[in-house]
């Protein structure tokens, strides 16, 4: 399984990381292992300056590691934007992004806004951070807002139902947009017929790869989780419960 391929490709929120914490010195210890070996992707839907507080520092602050950290490709908001490491400015570069049209993302504000104020779908009144965040090549509704603690987001909408009621309101009024519901308690919309998946098989595509050249990890891979994508478009993928699950699976590969 692991030996043959070229890329392992990592969710980050509930996979390689808890949802927005930290990345943990045991689990970046264990990537820098096997970005030496392979080319490493992590991918999720927040944006790359989530990646730069939560992801990125144990990377960009270990000298040692800097001649392996261009093995790393980071691929933030649902894989509408692609990052990776110019060794000539040291620094990580937008290499390649999927843009969401200036006026489809005010249409897509505004009927959020109309979900907020209908009163209608359970969402809390005293919001922690913002509700609607514009992420440039894509826009998240978080319904208790981004910065709410995650034991309270797992608990408001376990079952995806409130944000499928959501979703069937305002998808046919937005035919520009996909909209991918969040393994917790976002929206995540992005240009028409993106995910994760077709990020990933442009990126292939450029490198000269095929499917089974990668493997995925992601804790959505659930039918409706915002990993599917890459088990529905014929990806090998492995399912975990949590970075606990995540971290046993990489030390296996690594011997």
């Amino acid at each position: 399984m692991f030996s043959n391929k070229k890329i392992i490709a990592f969710d980050i929120d509930g996979t390689l990381t808890v949802s927005k914490r930290a990345i943990t010195e045991s689990m970046a210890l264990l990537l820098k292992e096997l970005i030496k070996k392979k080319t490493v992707i992590a991918t999720s839907g927040g944006k790359f300056e989530q990646f730069k507080t939560q992801f990125l520092p144990p990377f960009d602050n270990d000298k040692n590691f800097n001649p392996f950290i261009h093995n790393l490709i980071l691929l933030p908001t649902s894989a509408t934007q692609r990052y990776e490491f110019n060794k000539v400015k040291n620094d990580w570069e937008l290499v390649e992004k999927e843009p969401l049209d200036s006026g489809v993302k005010e249409r897509v504000k505004k009927l959020l806004e109309e979900v907020i104020d209908s009163g209608l779908y359970e969402i809390p009144p005293n919001p922690k951070g913002e509700i609607v965040e514009d992420r440039d090549t894509q826009i998240t509704f978080s319904a208790l807002g981004q910065l709410a603690p995650i034991e309270e987001k797992r608990l408001w909408d376990p079952d995806q139902k409130k944000r499928k009621k959501i979703v069937a309101v305002i998808e046919p009024k937005l035919p520009e947009v996909t909209l991918l519901i969040n393994s917790v308690s976002s929206i995540d919309i992005v240009p028409k017929g993106f995910n994760k998946a077709v990020g990933i098989e442009l990126l292939l595509k450029k490198l000269g790869l095929q499917k089974s050249d990668l493997i995925f990890v992601g804790d959505g891979l659930f039918p409706g989780g915002n990993d599917y994508s890459l088990h529905e478009a014929g990806f090998e993928t492995v399912a975990v419960k949590g970075p606990e699950e995540t971290e046993l699976i990489i030390k296996k590969w690594l011997g």
